[in-house]
């Protein structure tokens, strides 16, 4: 019982660090965001927080994979909430679920690239990087093309489309609005990507609204 106590706190400084470093970075910039400032707004002291995250570049590596996952989770626990079955409603709830996606990350975004620019002094910390983010856009990738697949046999989707380009073009959609965040945060409302999705998926893949996931009796 005890471990597990001490896991929980563990958890919550280091949930309160990576919120105080998005803070800080967002008030200061990243370069001007110092370890000792981000300790004081997490209310921990300088030591704790290296015990933590052995330096600057290994904070921020942490602070962008944490954004990604907390977008995942975001989007996960949409999904959750609204269980729907077939390729093409399911297909339509992944796309919602990266508005969601958006939603959480657009406000982070031109952190983020700052903070590209520190973890890239660490080989090692942006080898990590490099391999998360591989990962997690092969992973997403490979979601988006399994549902068109998917749909295509089922004979909902258009079959002269190649399901690997759709997932492309879905992942660089949402890449697109999260980079434009970051220097013109209005123009990536989620509104606007949601839109994007439903004119150039129902013209690709030939779904149109009656595709949706059906709503709740008090949606």
């Amino acid at each position: 019982m005890a471990a597990r106590e001490s896991n929980t706190a563990g958890d919550s400084k280091r949930r309160r660090i990576l919120d105080a470093a998005l803070a800080v970075s967002q008030e200061r910039g990243v370069h001007a965001a110092r370890m000792e400032e981000v300790a004081a707004r997490a209310q921990v002291s300088k030591g704790t927080l290296y015990r933590f995250f052995e330096n600057k570049e290994d904070l921020f590596l942490e602070m962008i994979i944490d954004s990604y996952q907390v977008g995942q989770r975001a989007r996960q626990a949409m999904e959750a909430a609204s269980p729907t079955s077939g390729a093409a409603q399911l297909l339509r709830q992944r796309l919602e679920g990266l508005t969601k996606v958006l939603d959480v990350v657009a406000p982070r975004s031109r952190v983020h690239y700052q903070a590209f620019g520190v973890v890239g002094d660490s080989p090692e910390a942006s080898a990590r990087l490099h391999q998360f983010l591989a990962q997690f856009h092969r992973d997403r990738h490979d979601e988006y093309e399994e549902l068109v697949r998917a749909g295509q046999l089922e004979g909902v989707f258009r079959s002269d489309v190649d399901p690997a380009t759709v997932a492309h073009a879905i992942g660089s959609l949402l890449a697109g609005f999260i980079y434009r965040a970051s220097f013109d945060p209005a123009g990536a409302a989620p509104e606007a990507l949601r839109s994007c999705f439903d004119t150039v998926f129902s013209e690709i893949l030939g779904f149109h609204d009656d595709a949706r996931p059906a709503e709740g009796p008090d949606a």
